[in-house]
Formats: structure tokens, C-alpha cells, sequence
């Protein structure tokens, strides 16, 4: 857009919102302010929530522009010297400069970039899993936001919040390994492995998911490393339930045995094992004393 066009429709949209909006063709005083700017002049946010750009995706995008033009502008936020900071479009941002723009359409904004980003992002699904709890993570440090205020912000539940930021809780060479190779494994399964507390368990339950198991394989793997855990924490019973219990065994085991067949072989025994017969029978005496 030239500068002399931006300027006036600058100008009408100004009064159009001092009239409440509807002076120039029923707008609301709320209409964006779209300009075109120099891409030279855009500086992109430090604190973009999005991390990962494929190459490829960025050249296929860059090759839309040249032919279809850029459909959706990007949002920024004006600075005092005449630049503009980047809140959110960076991949078409870095699509229109490998396409050989000069130029790009944005929509001015104000209010927390942070936000702004996380919001534009969420609202087009382009934030990877850890992406979108590492960008929760921010906000909640920056603002100091609750799971429940931020939810409200971002237009989430708090539980959704909550889940999301239990990703963080997972081993550092999981996450490494999800951003290296696996980031196409769903959120749902990454938050499964995330509630469990075994660090040794939740490696277990990547390697299936890595190994191309399903959500059902998971899901009986958690099951089998949750009972084995269970087992492991419960308290041995105390020794004399474990002797009863022993006894019952032998009971149950010898129960169609003729004592006599017993004594018939007695004179087999070694001394050794005279020996433990003697010492359980001293147990049980002691028992049944």
C-alpha cells in the first residue's frame, strides 16, 4: 500500500471510530489498521512460540505467495523509531523474504505480544506439543498467571492448561528426542506418558510409542509398569502371616499324601534336612504355645 493511501485510510478510519464506528461503510470502531510495510523494517519476537520451520514448508509457501499472493496478513505492534516488532506470521514473514518481497501486509495491533503470538498460533493449530507448553510456561512466569487465569486468557480450560504443562515434567532426552525425530506423536499420548511418575516407566512407554506401537499398546504397557510398581511399594506382611501362609501350602500340597508312605522314607532324610524339619517344628510349637 503507498504511504499517501496509508495515511488517508488511516485518516477516515480515525473518523470512523471517533463517530462510533459506523461513519465509513457500517465499520466498528474496532476495525483493524492494515498497512504494508517494509519487510526490512519487521523485527521478529525473541519470544515466538514457534521454534520449528521446515524448510521445505517455507519454500512451498514462498512459491504460493509469488503466485497467489499473501492471503493473511501478519500482526504487528509499532515501536517508537518507525520499525515494527513481529507478534505473530513468522513463517510468512520468512516466506515473502525468500520469495524476493520488499514488502508485507500487517495488521497493527496493541496489547501483550506474548499473548497476541500464543493466541494467533493456537487459533491456526501451529504450535507443536511442546511448543504450546513451553509458551503456557512463559506466560505463567511472566504474568504470573494461574492455570485457571490463563486458561481464561488464551480461551482454554484449566485442566487443558494443566495437561499441557505436565510435558515439561518429562525427561529431558524424551523431549530431546521428540523435537529431534518424533514430533508428530499426538499431544494425548505425550500427556499419558507425562502423568506417570517413574521417570524409568515413562522411557519404557516412549520406546513403545517409538517403536510404532498404538495408543492401546500404551495403554497396556502403563497398566503392566503400574501394577509392577504397585507390587514393589507394597509392604511385606508381617512374618507370622507369611509362616501360616507357608503352612497352608504345605497342607494343600500334601493333603492326598498317606502319612505312612511319610514315615516309610524318613530314614532317606540327610541330616540337613532333619535339621529345617526340626527348626519349623520348633516355629510352630512356638506359635502354638
Amino acid at each position: 500500500m503507498p504511504r499517501k493511501l496509508e495515511r488517508t485510510s488511516s485518516r477516515i478510519l480515525d473518523k470512523a471510530a471517533q463517530r462510533g464506528g459506523d461513519a465509513l461503510f457500517g465499520l466498528s470502531a474496532d476495525f483493524p489498521r492494515l498497512i504494508e510495510v517494509d519487510i526490512d523494517k519487521v523485527y521478529r519476537n525473541p519470544d515466538q512460540p514457534r521454534r520449528h520451520f521446515d524448510e521445505e514448508q517455507l519454500r512451498e509457501l514462498a512459491d504460493s505467495i509469488e503466485r497467489h499472493g499473501l492471503k493473511q496478513p501478519v500482526l504487528v505492534q509499532e515501536a517508537d523509531d518507525g520499525t515494527y516488532r513481529l507478534v505473530a506470521g513468522e513463517r510468512r514473514l520468512r516466506a515473502c523474504a525468500l520469495a524476493g518481497r520488499k514488502t508485507i501486509f500487517a495488521i497493527v495491533t496493541d496489547g501483550d505480544p506474548d499473548e497476541l503470538a500464543l493466541i494467533e498460533n493456537i487459533q491456526r493449530v501451529d504450535l507443536d506439543a511442546l511448543e504450546l507448553a513451553r509458551a503456557f510456561a512463559r506466560l505463567i512466569e511472566r504474568h504470573d498467571y494461574t492455570h485457571e487465569e490463563l486458561g481464561q486468557v488464551i480461551g482454554r480450560s484449566q485442566a487443558e492448561v494443566t495437561r499441557t504443562l505436565s510435558l515439561l515434567r518429562l525427561p529431558d532426552d524424551i523431549l530431546d528426542e521428540y523435537e529431534g525425530r518424533y514430533r508428530s506423536v499426538p499431544k494425548s499420548i505425550l500427556t499419558e506418558i507425562a502423568a506417570v511418575d517413574d521417570p524409568a516407566l515413562q522411557r519404557r512407554l516412549w520406546d513403545t510409542i517409538k517403536d510404532g506401537g498404538t495408543v492401546k499398546a500404551l495403554r497396556e504397557a502403563k497398566r503392566a509398569g503400574g501394577d509392577a510398581a504397585r507390587a514393589e511399594r507394597k509392604p511385606a506382611p508381617p512374618p507370622v502371616f507369611r509362616l501360616v501362609e507357608a503352612a497352608q501350602r504345605i497342607a494343600r500340597d500334601f493333603a492326598a499324601v498317606d502319612v505312612r508312605d511319610l514315615r516309610d522314607h524318613r530314614k532317606e532324610l540327610t541330616d540337613s534336612q532333619w535339621e529345617e524339619l526340626r527348626r519349623l517344628h520348633a516355629l510352630l510349637d512356638q506359635l502354638l504355645a
